[in-house]
Order: structure tokens, then sequence, then C-alpha cells
């Protein structure tokens, strides 16, 4: 029995040898490691665009999906890795070089071919590298003074030192510039507003002021309300200036103008600095957390090979959000590389609680099925070149020096995987590469006036509850929305999703908004006019025009200390005005994420609209309004029309309510890869 054992992983270990063997021979011109392994330090990774679709592409000019893996290390020795509370190669193998051959043969075996960000580094470990840098922080271009002259010689100089590691590796991809900074609009500007004179910033900011408002001071006043003693333009001048935006203004376009001023320097500097210190390696952006500001991603397209960012797949079933990744595509026509993303059980053998905001379910069944749509879902979109997850072994028991505290591994601090997870990728991982030859994701629609074109609205497909916490009972594929726009150069910032049942409309939206608390000037209760809306406009047979809307108030959230939730509240409106406030009981719930991510669903009885019941044929007349906190930026469903009560209703779409076996050509909605349910695995 032993000697068959034996044989048994021997094997085991050829074939995954030879995996490893065929991967390395994917990378060079004519095959084979040794011999050229030098060469290829000289030899460029670049990106490349085929049939619509992006790739990465290795030295010897083949196309590459990026499947990585963050932090894989060895692990850190401490007080909790002596006492098996977190993972330590020493409590397993006698030498890091055998930690190293087992985790390599367990990442080939899993389908990785990616060591991702904070991973060990050796050249032992014979996988592509992609190293995160920090640099913006080690040339402290954030939060400092990124204007300042001597800030581009600091930047040249720290990412000299930075790279002199790997500029002769010949595994380099290219190097993350830094990890989740964000370009959060309003701390930015309100930062810089309260620095000296002397702070070169501070002096682009109020240069940008003055030329905002052309030097009228009573124009600044109709956006601002000042604070102290400011009574000028040159009072501004000041340290420890500060304003508040005034409700009804529109300051908020000028914190969004300084962002793009701050994200764009940032980006030329760090770009220059990396194309000095190592020509030929590729700039694979800063990680973007979980969030993106639209004017940071029109700073930097001309500045990154990749646009990088981080993940939090929106739903347990795996679902990822459209409007995102098609946002991007809109924004920016660039690779986009997903550079962290994961699901945590809280059915795991290390201890880990989940306790915050970030993708958790109940078991690692679900946690497996949720990974196996997710994988193939990021891959599903064109401008998707890969997805990394995070992390090889889960964090320690009661969490690492931050406190974050989740099973994010595919081993557990006992060196076991999990099994049920690392299969979907042994088995998954092979398949991306076809699945994203094919990809298409959702198409962005081309936007027309809807009113020579039926939209039809599918009937639910199962029961919808809107007291769940969840969107796993929607069929996500089929109803969502297509054809919204933004007013260029911006582009859709949630997904809206649409059905219907003789009952009534059931809503869902998934979006994502930064709020600064305290940024807004007001009094009592958060005012209507500034809040996160969704608005529903529908005319029925009698060309009635029935308005709700969806209000996100801001709030403090009782469960993350450094966080705002959002409190929601129906309306039905008469005339432009908020004429009744309507219970949301049964009508109206947001998902337990808190902001910057936002999601939430709602049910509007067929009566509210003048039907006693719906059935299949039946045509509306319907628009729908997004607009994001403090009317940054507006989404319509139609290509005419505001939220102005002299423009209302705007043009309508022409919906029919489909059902049974009806079918309606060129309804403009596209399929996606996975909607929900048991993941199609082999």
């Amino acid at each position: 029995m032993l000697k068959r054992n034996l044989m048994g992983e021997n094997v085991k270990r050829n074939l995954i040898c030879l995996s490893i063997a065929l991967l390395l021979h994917s990378l060079l011109p004519d095959g084979g490691w040794g011999a050229q392994v030098a060469s290829l330090a000289s030899r460029q990774w670049s990106l490349v665009k085929k049939n619509g679709v992006y790739w990465f592409q290795t030295p010897a000019g083949n196309r590459f999906y990026s499947k990585g893996i963050n932090t894989f290390y060895g692990g850190m020795e401490n007080e909790k890795s002596r006492r098996k509370e977190a993972f330590h190669w020493k409590n397993h193998f006698a030498r890091i070089d055998q930690w190293r051959q087992n985790g390599l043969e367990r990442l080939i075996q899993w389908g990785f071919n990616t060591r991702g960000a904070w991973s060990d580094t050796s050249s032992d470990l014979k996988l592509p590298l992609m190293v995160e840098l920090d640099l913006g922080r080690h040339a402290k271009l954030h939060w400092f003074d990124p204007f300042d002259p001597a800030s581009e010689r600091k930047t040249l100089e720290s990412a000299l030192t930075l790279t002199a590691p790997y500029r002769n590796d010949p595994h380099l991809v290219g190097y993350f510039t830094d990890n989740e900074v964000g370009w959060w609009n309003a701390p930015l500007f309100r930062w810089y507003l309260e620095q000296g004179w002397d702070n070169y910033t501070k002096r682009v900011l109020w240069q940008l002021i003055c030329d905002h408002y052309a030097g009228s001071w009573e124009c600044f006043l109709k956006d601002w309300v000042v604070q102290d003693s400011v009574s000028n333009f040159e009072d501004l001048k000041q340290a420890g200036t500060r304003l508040k935006l005034r409700p009804g203004g529109e300051g908020i376009h000028l914190i969004d103008r300084f962002t793009y001023l701050c994200a764009r320097r940032y980006y030329e500097l760090v770009n220059k600095a990396i194309r000095k210190a190592h020509p030929g390696a590729l700039v694979l952006g800063d990680r973007l957390p979980l969030y993106y500001h639209q004017d940071a991603v029109l700073a930097m397209v001309d500045q990154v090979d990749v646009i990088s960012t981080n993940y939090n797949v929106d739903v347990a079933d795996g679902w990822v959000a459209p409007y995102y990744f098609n946002g991007l595509r809109q924004l920016a026509d660039k690779p986009v590389l997903v550079t962290e993303f994961f699901f945590a059980a809280d059915e795991n053998r290390s201890g880990n609680l989940n306790p915050g905001h970030l993708m958790n379910v109940t078991t690692q069944t679900e946690r497996a099925d949720g990974t196996a749509n997710a994988i193939r879902n990021f891959a599903a979109f064109p401008n998707v070149v890969g997805a990394h997850w995070f992390q090889y072994a889960d964090e320690p028991r009661g969490g690492r020096e931050d406190g974050e505290n989740y099973n994010m591994g595919l081993i557990d601090h006992f060196n076991e995987p999990y099994a049920k997870v690392t299969s979907v990728f042994s088995r998954v991982n092979p398949e991306l590469d076809d699945v994203h030859r094919c990809s298409q994701g959702f198409s962005v629609v081309p936007v027309s006036d809807g009113s020579s074109e039926v939209i039809p609205i599918e009937e639910k497909s199962g029961k919808i509850s809107v007291t769940d916490n969840s969107l796993m009972d929607w069929d996500k594929a089929a109803t969502r929305l297509e054809g919204f726009r933004a007013r260029e150069p911006y582009v859709p910032f949630a997904d809206v999703h649409l059905t219907w049942a003789p009952e009534g409309l059931y809503l869902a939206s998934l979006a994502s908004n930064y709020v600064d608390w305290g940024l807004l000037d007001y009094q009592g209760a958060f005012p209507l006019s500034e809040t996160f809306q969704l608005h529903i406009l529908v005319g029925d047979k009698e060309s009635t025009l029935r308005h709700y809307a969806i209000h996100l108030l801001p709030e403090r959230s009782k469960r993350f200390p450094d966080r705002l939730e959002i409190q929601p509240r129906l309306y039905r409106y008469a005339h432009g005005d908020a004429l009744q406030k309507l219970p949301p009981q049964g009508h109206l719930q947001k998902l337990s994420k808190p902001l910057p991510h936002i999601a939430f669903e709602a049910f509007f009885p067929a009566e509210w609209f003048g039907f006693a019941r719906f059935q299949a044929g039946d045509q509306l007349a319907m628009n729908i309004f997004l607009v994001n906190y403090y009317r940054e930026l507006t989404m319509t469903w139609s290509a005419a029309g505001t939220l102005k009560q002299e423009d209302l209703p705007g043009a309508m779409r022409t919906v029919v309510l489909q059902g049974g076996d009806q079918r309606i050509s060129g309804s403009g909605n596209g399929r996606y890869l996975v909607s929900g349910g048991k993941p199609p695995l082999p």
C-alpha cells in the first residue's frame, strides 16, 4: 500500500512538473527555460487587442490571461504563528525552498499562472511576477504636495530604489504603483484647502477656484458656504480655510476638476519615473479601491498600460455588476486587471470571523459556487485581462494588525487546502482563456431617444423578496436594463434591473458613490436634493404620469465606525415636489453594504400605476433617472429629459410586459455568462 501511494505521488508530481514546463514553454519563443532565461530580461511584456478582446502578451508573443494569486509567500513569524494561529512555513517545512516547491506545485495544479502583489519574489518560483511598489507613498505624493517642483526628482529617486531588485528579473511583468490610495474627491479638496500658502498644491487649487468662478465672489457663494472669516478670494489663501457645499449649488463640479488635476499629476509623475527607472516594464496602475472616481480614470488614461482595480463581488452567487467594467471601458479603452477579489466563509478551519463589509457567505460550498461564477464573469468582459485572488493563506486568528480577519485563504493556518474552493480553480481556470476569447460581457448599447423601439420587460422567473437582504433571487442577466447614458465625458454609474409580475414591478440597483461626511452645509435632515436618488416615471394607458422616487440618505454606520450606511426613503412625486412619503415595509430595502457600495431593491404595486393587475402584453411609457450624491452625475434611460420640472417627463421609452413564450427581437438586453445559482462546473 505504501509503495502504491508513493508511486501515485510520483506520477502526480511528474504531471505537475510537466504542467510547469508547459507554462514556461508558452512564455518563450522556442520553448525551454534554462539557456534562454537570461535573454528574457531584455524582452518585454505587452498588451494586445484581438477581435475586440484585450490580453497580456508574453515576451514570446503569446496571449496571456492572468490568473493570479496575491500574498503568495511563506507568512510572517510572530507570536500568532508560533501558537499555530497564523500560517508560517516553518510550522510545516524544514526549509523555505521546500515550501516554495510545494506552493508552486499547488498553484500550477490549481491553474494559477501569475504571482500577484506581495508575493514571494524568489527566482525559484518560475511564474510571471507583478510587484506593488507603494511608489506614491514612498515619494510622498499623496497628502503631501504633488505639485511641488521637487516631486519629479523625489519620485524618480524612489522608483530607482524600489525597482532595483527586479530590473534583471526575467519573470517580471510590471509594477503596481500603489495600492488602494483612492481618489476620494472631497477629502483631497478639503485637505489641500486647509494647507498654507507654502504648499504648491494649495496654490494650484486656489488658482482653479478663481478661474472656475471667473473672479466672481457672488458666483462662488452660490455654490459654497464659507466658514470662519473668509470674505473674498484672497482670504482663501489662509491656512485652515474651510468651505462647505451649499445645498442646491454646483460646487461638487469644482471638487471634481481638482480631483482630475491631482490624479493627473500623480499618474504623470509615477509613469515617467517607472519608464526611466525600468524601461520596458509595464505600468500596471494603482489598484483602485473597490470603487473608482470617473475623473481619476480620465486622468490616468494615457499614463498607465493597465487600469488595475480591486473588486468586492456584488452578490454571493458571483454576479459582477457590468456597469463597473463597462464604465471603465467607455471612460478609457484600456485593459483592466482585477487585482484583488475573494470570497470568505463563516465555516472555516482558521477561526476567521469575517466581521466586516466584504464578501462573505456561510459555507465553503457557497464560497466555491460564488468563486466559480465570479472568475467566469470577470473573464467574460473583453477589457478584463485577468483576475487575482486574495490571498494564499487565511488571515490570522483574531485578525491581522489592522484588525482585518477573513477566511480569504486557499489554505488554512495548518497548510491544508480548502478543497472545494481549490477544486473550482483547478477545473475552471483552464477554461478562462476560451471564455475570454469569446467574451462580450454586456455590450454598450447605442442610446436612442427610445421612441422607435419597444423594450420587453421579462416576467419574473421565481419569487422575489424585498425583505431578505439579498439579490440572489433575481435573474440578474435577464432583468438588467441597457441604454442608460450620462453627460459626456462621464458614463453611467449604476446598473438597474427591472422585472414584472401580475402584482407589480420589481426594481433593483447596484451602484457605487463616495460621500464625505461633513462636506455639505445643512441643518436637520439630509436634504433630499443632495441624496443618491432613483426616479421612475410611468405613463399608464390613460397617459397619466406616475412619478416615484427612492432617496438614499447617508448616515453613520453602527456596524463600521469609519463608514457610512444608506438609509432608504420612498416618495410619490407630483409636479416635481415630494408630495407623499410612502412606507418602505414590503416596498423598499437596502442591502447591508456600507458606502461606497450601494445596493437596494423595491416593489411597486400595479395599482400605483393605475392597473388592477399587470398582464403580458401591457405597454407602458417609462423613463428612469438616477442622480448620485450632491447631484454630481445624472444618468437617464432616455436620450432626453432632466429632473427639472420644466423638462419632465422627457423622452419616454415604450416597454411591453413580456411573459410566457413571447419574444421580441432587438431588445438590446445582452446575456451575461453566469447570473446566479449553481455554477455550471464541468
